[in-house]
């Protein structure tokens, strides 16, 4: 993994869900820019010095998406080393008892989970990404999703005042 850190972006959202003893408090939440598709990867990875050209990282990326899902559903993980291991798990309600079990009446989904790697240089569990990027606040939403803005001190609306900062 690279050794430099990335800016990472974050909004300041402030928490509305009114069920929550957490309403009304204030989290982090990453931006997302944008969605890579699988041609943007592609070129994103033969754009770094790969030998291949897009259409064969793309062949590659297409084949192992289909079997990822195919070992995934068989219920065998998938590991890839300095990534992490892709592993199928189930959603489900609870029964009070196995007798008269039905799966078709208790199953919610279905889910494909992701456990990063936790090893030397290829650490990307959450403690060891933290250390690997540098966050840098981009806007603020209050808990009806209103821009907001630190001024003196308090927070603002933008617009609230006449020195445009």
């Amino acid at each position: 993994m690279a050794t430099k850190k990335i800016e990472m972006q974050y909004n300041l959202r402030q928490l509305n869900n009114e069920a929550s003893g957490a309403h009304g408090k204030w989290y982090p939440k990453a931006v997302r820019r944008s969605t890579l598709s699988l041609r943007g990867l592609s070129d994103h990875i033969a754009g770094h010095g790969s030998i291949y050209t897009p259409d064969v990282v793309i062949g590659v990326l297409t084949k192992f998406t289909s079997c990822l899902i195919e070992l995934v559903t068989e219920g065998t993980a998938v590991k890839l080393d300095g990534l992490g291991t892709f592993y199928p798990t189930l959603e489900a309600s609870g029964a009070d008892t196995p007798v008269g079990y039905n799966i078709n009446e208790y199953l919610k989904g279905v889910h494909v989970r992701f456990y990063p790697e936790g090893t030397d240089d290829d650490d990307i569990t959450s403690r060891e990404m933290k250390e690997k990027v540098i966050l840098s606040q981009n806007m603020i939403f209050d808990l009806h999703g209103v821009p907001k803005r630190v001024k003196d001190g308090q927070l603002v609306d933008y617009g609230d005042d006449d020195d445009n900062g």
